[in-house]
């Protein structure tokens, strides 16, 4: 008797032809195959894409001047030739906590209608004990930065570091807190005392070190100088010029001992500084030559200055190329104070002319043991052809000097700030709380009427306000 099952056995035991695949089967399967080795080539190399891409990143833009966290900087390389090209690779950082008001002449940018610097308001108060050290302004939103809060107990990630920031969106009537760079004080090559900011998102704290945000202040990354130290830096257009040091100091005294200083530039965002051509430099030009020195810049409208170290000026467009030299100053800047700026002549200019003060006896003791210096004040267009203008007041040191669009010239020295509507004549500003003990270390003018200044005792936590061109002083407090 047959099984039941034979005919399916049978059935199994031939051959079986299989149906051909539809039309373009074949080459779906082989671009599907494509496209997974090329994924996963990608996820293989992502963590190479990341290094290299680190020189370009840039913090996500968002209310600028926040409160943010706290991160260390790389370790900073050694110098290995007076002008690199400086292709910075920056590790992003964040840090915690204030800002510097540079104005030599008329401000340059317009603050833009959008986030960043503007809308300052973090809601958290200015840190306690805050010592500023440098302030910036754009239109009525600036910042200060300095040292706050209890030395020994700021950090992290060390107790030290209380490098801080304050903005404020009215002027300086009141302040706020605002992220900064987690750095120390200026010590050899380290720390941050310096700042300028060139519009509502794009700014610079340095002074040694170099750190840089793109968000308003909320976020700080730092530069790699390569062992040159920032003695100065000045923001235009769409960059930022820098003064960059070779210096042996040891210390918080990081402008002193400098050999040779050179001139840099970046646009903002970017994170490489390329050198400033200057043709046709006088020998030594750049150089010290054993003598105690320093470098200023100046920015007025679409035109730098650069007052060299053997007293030389160059000039060119901040929109970049080449700076040309120009002439021979009346007298060298000299000696550089604590910041960087120069004691033996403070450079300003404004929208027709360079103004130059030249100071004398502005030796190693100059801020403790002179109380009366002579100066003289020279004009110039462009820089070359000066022409002595006047003497300002003897008393005190100068230290820094400013001049608006129309004229008007304020000198800040230990002894106070003198003013003279046009440069010819002065007369001491007054001050609705007396001349602060030692004088001043700043003034800046941001408008015909407005200005700021800082006391030389940064202890004191204030900046002074004008709104009559220089000639009455307010003082208002950072820390409430």
């Amino acid at each position: 008797m047959t099984e039941p099952r034979d005919e399916i056995d049978n059935w199994l035991r031939h051959e079986v032809e299989p149906l051909p695949p539809p039309p373009g089967a074949f080459e779906r399967v082989h671009r599907r195959a494509r496209r997974r080795k090329l994924n996963q080539a990608l996820l293989a190399s992502a963590g190479a894409v990341v290094v290299i891409a680190g020189a370009a990143l840039v913090p996500t833009l968002g209310s600028g001047l926040l409160t943010g966290g706290s991160s260390r900087p790389a370790p900073a390389a050694a110098a290995s030739s007076p002008r690199p090209t400086v292709t910075v690779t920056v590790t992003p950082k964040v840090a915690s906590s204030a800002p510097t008001v540079s104005a030599t002449g008329s401000p340059s940018v317009q603050p833009p209608s959008s986030t960043g610097l503007s809308t300052s308001m973090s809601g958290a108060p200015a840190p306690a004990h805050f010592q500023p050290s440098s302030i910036t302004m754009i239109g009525s939103v600036g910042a200060v930065i300095g040292q706050a809060g209890t030395p020994g107990h700021c950090g992290p990630p060390k107790p030290d570091d209380c490098t801080s920031l304050a903005g404020t969106s009215n002027y300086g009537q009141t302040w706020h807190g605002v992220s900064a760079p987690v750095t120390g004080v200026p010590h050899d090559s380290t720390g941050a005392s310096q700042l300028r900011f060139l519009n509502l998102q794009d700014g610079w704290a340095f002074g040694p070190a170099l750190w840089v945000t793109s968000s308003g202040g909320r976020h700080w990354q730092p530069e790699d100088t390569f062992g040159l130290r920032v003695t100065g830096l000045e923001t235009a257009g769409d960059r930022a010029f820098a003064v960059l040091a070779s210096c042996q100091s040891v210390g918080a005294s990081y402008t002193a001992q400098c050999s040779s200083f050179n001139l840099y530039s970046s646009v903002a965002g970017s994170t490489t500084w390329q050198p400033v051509s200057l043709p046709n430099m006088p020998p030594g030009a750049m150089t010290a030559a054993g003598q105690a020195s320093s470098a200023s810049l100046a920015i007025s409208g679409n035109t730098g200055y650069l007052l060299a170290p053997s007293g030389d000026i160059f000039s060119g467009s901040v929109a970049g190329g080449a700076w040309t030299y120009v002439g021979r100053a009346p007298c060298p800047p000299g000696d550089a104070s604590y910041s960087g700026a120069p004691l033996g002549a403070q450079l300003a200019v404004d929208g027709t002319r360079v103004l130059l003060n030249c100071a004398t006896g502005n030796g190693s003791g100059a801020l403790t043991g002179v109380s009366v210096q002579p100066k003289r004040l020279y004009q110039s267009a462009g820089g070359k052809g000066w022409a002595k203008i006047s003497q300002p007041p003897t008393a005190g040191v100068a230290m820094s000097l400013a001049t608006t669009s129309s004229g008007h010239v304020v000198l800040a020295t230990t002894a106070g700030i003198d003013y003279s509507p046009d440069g010819t004549t002065w007369r001491p500003a007054t001050f609705t709380g007396g001349v602060p003990p030692g004088g001043f270390s700043y003034v800046g003018m941001t408008t015909d009427t407005k200005g700021v200044a800082l006391p030389a005792d940064s202890g004191l936590g204030e900046v002074l306000i004008t709104n009559d061109g220089g000639q009455t002083w307010t003082t208002f407090l950072i820390s409430g």
